[in-house]
């Protein structure tokens, strides 16, 4: 029996790690609420799974760098499993931020798995395969949200059967990985090579023209969009009385059009258009349309409100990795992923302590905020040149 390509494994890793991330976002805000978390403390709550994940993602790579990909995924796979048994029994705010600890140090293992990708790949067929973890990475978002809400229905509003049928989904993995993934590091091939996330590739990065204002765009989108993502299941509830369900399927609508954008329209303008043009009108759609998000009732005025934020964000995220994998030297693109992951993590962190916070005092407040935010990253776009007309002004 002929087996599959690791290539597999490796997404379903990746799609499991952001489906356990999206899972209990509408758990997590609400429930977290009734436990007596506000504000900041639900905050810290949602954002303790990406704090657990920044923490332990240099450790696991320089980890993985030794024992090999293969055994650190296996490790982090298990740890996925119990963080999710232990999160079906969150009755209380500790368990349930314990849970997320434990859950966020399993999904760790991002860096690893694109370190997996760059020992198997060639250069001709590497982006190809980045290309492939990226989609597992958006539909684990796109599908997290209205999954988690059906499971805890299904629970009658405990996450019981969230939590074991997550679990069972990541023991899934874990046969996976253990029977039909081979390693991929080749003893003393990387040796002097550093392949994990660093402060090095960071400072690096900020003394490339350029590349520091790309990355700021990029940490202020995903901070902005943050403080939407982590309070939209409060504001749906408070101010338009949905149900879970109901909300989920909004934030699932907005992961499909992006996704479709990205998978199709993007690759037929970019050529035509160019990675800046579509970056500018990118933001013009979405820093609007997440200012307007709390004054779009159900269904039309918010469907329509949220699909052009989508497709902005369609536009937007394609044509920024491009730029920054452009503006990039070829030394750190490699590195350059951890940088920008570390970037999201601290994004997705800043994000719910604040937009909770700020809902308490009013509900409009965290998309307001994140859309002035999404405005800076709009007004530095107009200052951006290709990179074929930086790298001809450094020769």
């Amino acid at each position: 029996m002929r087996k599959p390509p690791p290539i597999l494994a490796i997404a379903l890793t990746v799609f499991i790690d952001l489906l356990s991330f999206g899972l209990v976002i509408p758990d997590i805000q609400l429930r977290g609420e009734k436990l007596g978390a506000t504000g900041t403390v639900l905050g810290l709550t949602i954002a303790s799974f990406s704090i657990a994940q920044l923490l332990t993602a240099p450790f696991l790579g320089r980890w993985s760098d030794s024992v090999g990909r293969r055994s650190i995924l296996l490790i982090t796979s298990w740890l996925s499993c119990f963080a999710y048994l232990f999160y079906a029994h969150a009755s209380v705010l500790w368990i349930m931020i314990a849970a997320r600890v434990l859950g966020g140090c399993g999904a760790a293992n991002l860096g690893v798995a694109y370190a997996y990708i760059a020992d198997i790949s060639t250069p001709q067929n590497r982006a190809r395969s980045m290309g492939a973890l990226g989609a597992a990475f958006g539909l684990g978002f796109i599908f997290g949200p209205p999954l988690g809400a059906f499971l805890v229905k299904l629970g009658n509003g405990t996450p019981i059967v969230l939590g074991y049928a997550s679990a069972a989904l990541c023991s899934i993995n874990v046969l996976y990985i253990y029977f039909l993934l081979p390693e991929s590091l080749k003893r003393g091939s990387h040796e002097g090579e550093e392949r994990a996330p660093s402060l090095r590739n960071f400072a690096k990065a900020l003394r490339t023209p350029g590349l520091p204002l790309l990355l700021m765009m990029f940490f202020a989108v995903n901070f902005g969009f943050s403080n939407l993502e982590s309070t939209f299941f409060r504001l749906a509830e408070h101010q338009w009385q949905l149900d879970q369900i109901h909300s989920a399927l909004v934030l699932g609508e907005i992961g499909m059009v992006s996704a479709i954008m990205q998978g199709g329209l993007v690759r037929i303008v970019m050529p035509r258009f160019g990675e800046v043009n579509l970056l500018r009108l990118g933001f013009i759609c979405q820093a609007p349309s997440l200012f307007l998000i709390p004054w779009s009732n159900p269904w039309i005025p918010l469907l329509t409100v949220t699909t052009i934020m989508a497709i902005g964000g369609g536009l937007a995220q394609p044509s920024m990795a491009s730029l920054i994998s452009r503006t990039a030297p070829a030394t750190i693109q490699g590195g350059i992923f951890g940088v920008t992951q570390s970037l999201g993590a601290v994004a997705r962190i800043l994000g719910p302590v604040i937009g909770n916070s700020l809902f308490d005092v009013r509900h409009w407040l965290p998309c307001a905020f994140g859309a002035g935010v999404v405005a800076v990253p709009l007004l530095a776009s107009w200052t951006l040149s290709s990179p074929g007309n930086v790298l001809r002004e450094e020769g």
